[in-house]
């Protein structure tokens, strides 16, 4: 059996629920318990371009702002420190050698339509330096054929690990388990294989949990952030896999950081603006749809589950998977007019 690494990425993926606005005593809060928990790689944040860097919020132009918030010396452990930019939000050349950085690595995460010139985003990427963790958003939008093509250019630049993403929160296991076959068959040996689960579905723990249970040869990192802090139904709880790890493949996490970093930091955010499973989440995953669709509707306040279902239905497949929001309130429309011709 090859190594399992944890992921954590409240401080990215999380933003989502508070605009990235952690504040600055909260991010080192939230990287020195990671990294006293044992935690391998700590995501801390995004990188981007055309944004002002606040020191309260995990938006950075530059990976040196990163350094802001990370533990020093023996505090900071073993940790990976890492941020993912998306394709065509942050531009590459921009980064300096990783030598000159305060992270190791940079994740990118891209659409399939900016598959091959994202992969060469990477390679400039890995040229500076850095240990690069590919993402193809949606996987299981590709085709076989499709997803077979893009591992052969990714063994072509020998990234540090390679993903499946559950963007959506979709993936039933069976859908899980063929792309990592797929993966473990054909990726090369040297590149860690990595999945980024979403709760839509309430799949997440679950779908790590049958990974592990492959018991394959191959290098994995799962991504999780603490309480499943996260867009929509959030993601893989930090403290739910550390705990299964230590309990069933003889990990070692320490358990007190994370639940300090929960009580301390993670349940305020959560009373502001709560997070977690919801019938609107449920039924854009069911849809194989953007969750901010489920999340457009449910804000109208003036729809029940079943029109929100039949409204999703009633989506152009090829729309889906990028939120349109003049699209969805279109179909919004149409349908409530429908609604009234038929009361007439």
């Amino acid at each position: 059996m090859g190594t399992i690494q944890m992921l954590d990425c409240t401080l990215r993926d999380g933003g989502y629920c508070n605009d990235c606005r952690f504040g600055l005593d909260n991010q080192r809060r939230i990287t020195a318990g990671l990294a006293a928990a044992g935690v391998e790689i700590i995501e801390c944040g995004f990188l981007l371009d055309r944004v002002l860097h606040h020191p309260d919020v995990t938006r950075f132009t530059h990976p040196e702002q990163i350094g802001a918030i990370l533990p020093r010396g023996r505090a900071a452990g073993r940790a990976r420190y890492v941020a993912l930019a998306d394709y065509g939000k942050y531009d590459f050349s921009r980064l300096p050698p990783q030598a000159e950085a305060p992270i190791q690595g940079i994740r990118v995460a891209f659409h399939k339509k900016d598959r091959r010139a994202a992969l060469e985003a990477c390679r400039t990427v890995r040229e500076k330096g850095y240990q690069v963790f590919v993402q193809p958003m949606v996987s299981v939008s590709y085709t076989e054929g499709e997803f077979l093509d893009l591992i052969a250019r990714v063994n072509g630049l020998q990234p540090y690990a390679f993903y499946i993403v559950d963007s959506f929160g979709t993936l039933q296991r069976g859908d899980l388990l063929r792309l990592f076959r797929l993966a473990e068959t054909h990726l090369d040996p040297a590149v860690k294989i990595g999945f980024h689960p979403h709760n839509n579905l309430q799949l997440a723990f679950a779908n790590a949990q049958a990974l592990v249970e492959q018991n394959s040869p191959r290098d994995l990192i799962v991504d999780s952030s603490v309480y499943g802090m996260g867009r929509g139904a959030g993601n893989l709880n930090t403290e739910l896999f550390a705990r299964y790890l230590n309990d069933r493949a003889g990990a070692s996490y320490r358990m007190g950081p994370l639940l300090d970093i929960l009580d301390g930091v993670v349940l305020d955010f959560y009373r502001q603006n709560p997070w977690g499973y919801s019938a609107a989440h449920y039924l854009s995953a069911s849809h194989q749809a953007h969750p901010d669709y489920g999340s457009y509707l449910e804000g109208k306040k003036t729809l029940t589950a079943r029109e929100m279902d039949e409204i999703l239905a009633g989506m152009d497949p090829e729309k889906r998977r990028m939120f349109d929001p003049d699209y969805i309130e279109e179909l919004y429309r149409a349908y409530r007019t429908e609604q009234k011709g038929r009361a007439l």
